[in-house]
């Protein structure tokens, strides 16, 4: 439904099941950080892992907020510093290993776990099939 199939973005193969928490239950996933998302009106939030050729692994979150506002707010609560925007969603912003994206009540972060020179291409396309899907 959030989450593009496998290869629907160009390399990318989800390697795990996706998982969905609540709001009352963020914290079980994002301890810490869960009452910005909360606070903001975080309605659920799903992810799932994805792998892209054999060489960089990744999460995909999608944070579905109550309003386009909240989505918003999340967004620019991220620092905009070492990060270059992109054509995605309503707003994106592409930092060396992670890309962050909001489109109408969604937010939505993507975080490689490897560096390597294609991981910025490869996570936009990934944002872009994201996207598409809200």
């Amino acid at each position: 439904m959030y989450f593009p199939e496998s290869n629907e973005a160009p390399g990318w193969v989800e390697s795990g099941e996706t998982r969905t928490f609540l709001a009352d239950r963020l914290w079980e996933y994002i301890d810490g950080d869960a009452d910005k998302y909360v606070q903001a009106g975080v309605q659920q939030t799903l992810t799932t892992d994805y792998r892209y050729g054999d060489k960089i692994e990744a999460v995909a979150e999608v944070y579905v907020m109550a309003t386009a506002d909240g989505a918003t707010k999340v967004f620019e609560s991220q620092a905009a510093t070492g990060s270059q925007p992109v054509k995605l969603g309503d707003a994106a912003r592409l930092y060396k290993g992670s890309l962050s994206l909001r489109k109408n009540c969604y937010f939505v972060r993507l975080v490689a776990y490897e560096d390597a020179p294609e991981v910025p291409e490869a996570l936009v396309a990934l944002g872009r099939a994201i996207a598409g899907k809200l």
